[in-house]
């Protein structure tokens, strides 16, 4: 009988709600596209070229991240890119902080009522980083534990 180490369900919840957060930030941008685009343009960082293709990609890719986590597939790759990209919107908004940017942060809803860039949003993008961290970390390991 296999055993369980004391952190697997741990790991299982860390999965299921980094996939669920990712696939619900992007539903909104998958479904307008346009909205998302003008939210990365306050942004005032992309040349005005790769606003329509970021718009496009970027929904695409935290759904494959999403969906990959809830699933249990491709876990390694998937807390890589979910690290990554999360590392790139951690910048996008001290960025816009630092700048006195008022603008919506474009994380979760592209309603007008939604949240603007804030230090609250950096420190929730911190903790979706360290979760992303942890796995990716824990799935290198096995893969390291099992090529000895």
């Amino acid at each position: 009988m296999k055993r369980i180490d004391a952190y697997f369900y741990l790991r299982i919840l860390i999965r299921l709600v980094l996939g669920f957060l990712f696939l619900y930030a992007s539903l909104d941008k998958i479904i307008y596209p346009q909205k998302f685009a003008e939210i990365i343009y306050n942004y005032r960082l992309l040349p005005v070229e790769l606003l329509n293709i970021c718009a496009i990609i970027v929904p695409w890719i935290e759904a494959f991240i999403g969906v990959s986590l809830l699933m249990g597939i491709r876990i390694e790759t998937s807390a890589f890119m979910l690290s990554g990209i999360t590392v790139f919107f951690i910048v996008m908004i001290i960025s816009a902080i630092a700048r006195g940017l008022d603008i919506e942060c474009g994380c979760f809803s592209l309603d007008a009522e939604g949240s603007l860039v804030s230090w609250k949003r950096v420190i929730e993008d911190i903790f979706i980083l360290a979760g992303g961290i942890y796995l990716l970390w824990y799935q290198l390991k096995m893969k390291q534990f099992k090529e000895t």
